[in-house]
């Protein structure tokens, strides 16, 4: 029954799974269908390109906002999702971009909130679930979301979605963001063992901006750039290259949307438990493997699609007599199987980030920040690879950056996974009950002292 206490750490992950299956869920299943359901991917590009920017900066700061400020930050962040969909109905491209930047600064503090609460708030022996939980919630957004332009496109003769899907996507985005109202203060939370998930006083901007700068002297965080950049890079190919309105009609595009998002669901369950399997052998035994399925997945799957590029290119879908490509074709069966296992693959991509920045953290406000670095990184990069499909780089060189940015951003990851810890130890400050430093231990307050913070050590050592 403890996993279902309101104030357990299970259940907080699954209220911040609701309210982002409404937000981004939606905001992803709009994307996901190309162009942002528009006949063509300039505008959707262009804008989602400035939320990238926007975003990038917004993640940074996100980690010092939640550490103040607390959750409470959630439900204005969430309202920008609302905004930027609103924008879709307008035929303003340069609103479409600017509603784009504002989103970018709502998902920098939004995503940054969750990635703390998600983080930190588990024990250890539950992160992998405690991803699973949320991205199989957050995806069910998706997932339901790509039924409305399934449903509304089936039979459509047009390249763009209809206006009532808009709407529909505003409404349950509304919903979602005051959902945030329901989740507690880190402070109120407490894990089964009885152990309090955060032990922190308010934080402050002076100490947020030092702890934020020494991220980038972070050896781990360092590797681990070309891994966070190719998380969200893959996205501008699949959605806008493989799922491009050029290629495909929008039925087509919808259906191959519907199963992407769903079978993240199925990724993010299967590989949640995977993380977490003690008959796996050890935490660090486990962090080579889940990197290892990583590294398989993803290369197979890229080398597969260099088949599926090879039949198109930018110039070949441009002609006036080019006939889409529907669901009766042919091709269709074998694009959709490597479509759909895409989404599989980015739950496992993206949880195994998220598992292993777990490992090196039980505090929240550590965990805050290095979501934010994440993100930050992250962000950037998606940036980049929008601007090579706004700048019309040719469709197979935009594939082999992607394809070679995750490989080296896997290999690399290598060098992390294999330093994971069993337990992890770490010296925490800022606490409430007036010491100045204490020791996590696997996420329990160990002992404090009153000593002064600078003659502490940070490092993690394993047990």
């Amino acid at each position: 029954m403890a996993f279902i206490r309101y104030n357990s750490p299970m259940v907080q992950v699954f209220i911040v799974g609701l309210v982002c299956f409404c937000c981004p869920g939606m905001f992803n299943a709009l994307g996901g269908i190309g162009g942002g359901g528009k006949s063509s991917t300039d505008a959707a590009v262009n804008s989602t390109t400035a939320l990238a920017v926007t975003f990038t900066l917004c993640s940074l700061i996100g980690a010092p906002l939640y550490n103040i400020f607390g959750h409470r930050v959630m439900i204005p962040s969430a309202l920008t999702y609302v905004l930027y969909v609103g924008a879709f109905l307008s035929t303003s491209d340069p609103f479409t971009i600017a509603a784009g930047a504002i989103l970018g600064i709502g998902a920098g503090f939004l995503w940054t909130a969750q990635g703390g609460i998600m983080m930190s708030y588990p024990s250890e022996n539950d992160k992998g679930k405690a991803f699973s939980v949320f991205w199989m919630i957050f995806n069910l957004g998706a997932t339901i979301g790509a039924t409305v332009p399934l449903a509304n496109e089936w039979n459509s003769k047009v390249s763009s979605v209809k206006q009532s899907t808009y709407i529909i996507f505003m409404v349950i985005m509304t919903l979602g963001a005051f959902m945030a109202l329901a989740v507690l203060p880190a402070n109120k939370v407490i894990r089964a063992d009885g152990s309090k998930v955060s032990f922190h006083k308010i934080s402050n901007w002076k100490r947020e901006a030092i702890e934020v700068l020494k991220l980038f002297k972070d050896f781990r965080m360092i590797i681990l750039i070309p891994l966070f950049a190719g998380s969200n890079w893959f996205y501008t190919y699949q959605f806008n290259v493989m799922n491009t309105p050029g290629f495909m009609t929008i039925r087509a595009r919808a259906l191959n949307n519907f199963l992407y998002w769903l079978f993240q669901i199925i990724g993010a369950g299967l590989f949640g438990v995977f993380l977490d399997s003690p008959k796996l052998g050890t935490r660090k035994a486990r962090a080579i493997y889940g990197n290892a399925l990583t590294l398989i997945i993803m290369t197979a799957l890229w080398i597969a699609t260099i088949f599926i590029q090879k039949t198109y290119t930018r110039e070949s879908i441009a002609v006036p007599d080019y006939v889409q490509l529907d669901i009766n074709n042919p091709q269709y069966p074998g694009i959709l199987v490597v479509y759909t296992l895409f989404g599989l693959a980015d739950a496992i991509y993206q949880g195994y980030i998220y598992w292993l920045l777990g490992t090196m953290t039980n505090d929240v406000e550590r965990a805050a920040r290095y979501g934010g670095f994440y993100k930050t990184i992250q962000n950037a990069a998606k940036a980049i690879s929008d601007q090579l499909e706004a700048t019309k780089t040719p469709y197979m060189t935009q594939l082999i950056v992607v394809f070679a940015l995750n490989t080296v951003g896997v290999l690399l990851a290598f060098i992390v996974s294999k330093g994971v810890p069993n337990v992890t130890v770490e010296t925490i400050e800022n606490l409430e009950d007036g010491h100045a430093v204490g020791t996590l231990v696997g996420g329990q307050l160990e002992d404090v002292d009153n000593e002064n913070v600078s003659v502490r050590s940070e490092k993690k050592t394993e047990v």
